[in-house]
Order: structure tokens, then C-alpha cells, then sequence
């Protein structure tokens, strides 16, 4: 069993500081679970999902990042499925969801989020997203605000610019584009190069979220970020003072998938998070 050591916690900026931990161990296989894992027709397309835990108890959203799959998530669906109904989707173009006909685009895969709750009864979710995941749940809390109780959102952007991204990774994700690009002049139409196309186009044209839509938002919302995610911190600072029930929790020596290589880490706050009433200590109010 891996200790979590806790270095320090700076309560006037909600920041906290612990070690590193590597990934979870588990014994199911998450994402080709037949026990678990059914099929939904939702815009179009056939949705993979797997679900955990109770049924009557509190749902908890799952939502992967790009390129994902419902595996991404097996560190959370281990921690909270004895607590919480947990439901874990393929999102379209990725695992064994469809990928349908339309532009992919994440006002798209928010709809599809939000019918596949509709097809399965269940209202007012917590979720979890990481990286396209917590773009998709900030879009949930702004456009369908009745389906989100509460929401962590892990590595988001706003914008596909250098205002939002490092530029390195802009710059990466053209060179990666220009390469997938060569595959497909070349003959080559698999579906994978395909969906890897799509994905990858998607980061570079959107999202493009105003700040004032961010202002719409009445769940409270808990966003993470690494202290060496992809975001340059003016514009995590940006989106954190603009959604009004915001709490900020930077992870560090971490990157963009601290939910994944920091699980204890990641979890323990999200059950903290889920589990207390929203507050927002200010520090001249004697916190």
C-alpha cells in the first residue's frame, strides 16, 4: 500500500502539496468488462458505457480525455464505485463508441453526454472530467444545468490559442495533425487514422467558451490542474475566477494527467470535494 504523505496545505489559496504516487492496481478490466458494459444509440451512434456500484445510490459521471477510453477512468471507478452509481462512457470517435457523420466538435459530444443520462434516468450527476472530459463538463454545467450536482474539472481550456495552451503544444498537435495528414494522402483510411485526425482537429479549432458563459454556472465546480499542465496559469487563474462556485487545487510536480499518475491524490480531493458543502474561505474573514 502506497503512503500519501502530506507536505503542506496553504489554505488561503485552497492549494495543496503531496507526494507523488504512480497509477492504481486493479483486477477488473475496465473498458471490455461484458458484465458491465452496454451499448446506447445516442445521436446517431452506437455509445459504449460501463457501470458500477448501486443504482440508487448518488451518480458519478465519468468523462475521459482525448484519445481516452473508459480504462482511462479504472483509478476512479476503483475508488468511488462502493459509494456511488458510476458511469463511464467511450466517447464518440474513441474506444467502442461509433463515430457518426457529423463535425466533431464538444457542444456535439456534450449532447451526446446528455442523452445518454436522459436514456439512462438520471439526473443531477456528479462528474468527473479530465482534459476534453472537463471541457465537455463545463459545457454540461452551462448548457444542461440541471444534469450536474457538482463538477471536477480536471485540465481544461477554454480556447485552442496561445492565450489558453503553451504554444508547445499547439505546436505539437499541427506537427502531429501534418503527420496524419501525410498517412491519409498516402492511402492510408483506416479507422483509427481517421479518428486520429478528427481528435486532433478537434484541439485546434475549439472549444471556444466565453468567459461570460463560465459566469452562467451554478454548480459548484472544483478545477485541478498540474503545476506543469498544458494551460499557462493566467489562463487557469482566468477560468477560475470567472465560474462563481469555483474552488482551484494545483497538483505539483504533475502534468496533464494527474488523475491517472496521482490517483490517491486525485481522489482524496474529489472525495473531499463531493463530500463537504461548497465553501470559499476569504482569508479577511479571519481563515
Amino acid at each position: 500500500m502506497k503512503k500519501l504523505l502530506i507536505l503542506s496545505i496553504l489554505l488561503t489559496s485552497n492549494l495543496y502539496l503531496f507526494s507523488q504516487t504512480h497509477n492504481c492496481v486493479t483486477t477488473i478490466d475496465y473498458g471490455n468488462n461484458k458484465k458491465r458494459g452496454n451499448y446506447a444509440q445516442i445521436n446517431g451512434i452506437k455509445m459504449y458505457y460501463e457501470t458500477y456500484g448501486d443504482s440508487t445510490k448518488q451518480p458519478l459521471l465519468l468523462i475521459h480525455g482525448n484519445g481516452g477510453s473508459v480504462k482511462s477512468g479504472r483509478c476512479q471507478i476503483e475508488y468511488f464505485k462502493d459509494d456511488y452509481f458510476v458511469i463511464i462512457v467511450d466517447s464518440r470517435y474513441q474506444g467502442k463508441s461509433g463515430n457518426g457523420a457529423e463535425e466533431l466538435t464538444y457542444k456535439l459530444m456534450t449532447n451526446d453526454y446528455y442523452k445518454l443520462l436522459n436514456h439512462l434516468n438520471l439526473n443531477s450527476v456528479n462528474i468527473i472530467g479530465q482534459s476534453d472530459g472537463g471541457i465537455i463538463g463545463l459545457l454540461m454545467a452551462i448548457e444542461y444545468p440541471d444534469k450536474v450536482n457538482k463538477l471536477i474539472a480536471a485540465a481544461p481550456n477554454l480556447r485552442p490559442d496561445s492565450t489558453a495552451l503553451h504554444q508547445w503544444s499547439l505546436d505539437k498537435m499541427n506537427s502531429d495533425l501534418k503527420k496524419v495528414e501525410e498517412q491519409i494522402n498516402k492511402g492510408d483510411n483506416s479507422n483509427g487514422t481517421i479518428r486520429r485526425k478528427a481528435l486532433i482537429t478537434k484541439m485546434l479549432k475549439y472549444p471556444n467558451i466565453e468567459t461570460e458563459e463560465l459566469k452562467k454556472i451554478n454548480a459548484p465546480v472544483l478545477l485541478v490542474f498540474g503545476d506543469s499542465d498544458y494551460m499557462p496559469f493566467e489562463h487557469i487563474i482566468e477560468i477560475y475566477e470567472n465560474i462563481p462556485k469555483a474552488n482551484l487545487f494545483i497538483v505539483p510536480s504533475a502534468g496533464h494527467r494527474a488523475y491517472r499518475l496521482e490517483p490517491e491524490i486525485f481522489n482524496l480531493m474529489a472525495e473531499r470535494f463531493f463530500n463537504s458543502p461548497f465553501k470559499k474561505p476569504k482569508a479577511k474573514d479571519g481563515y
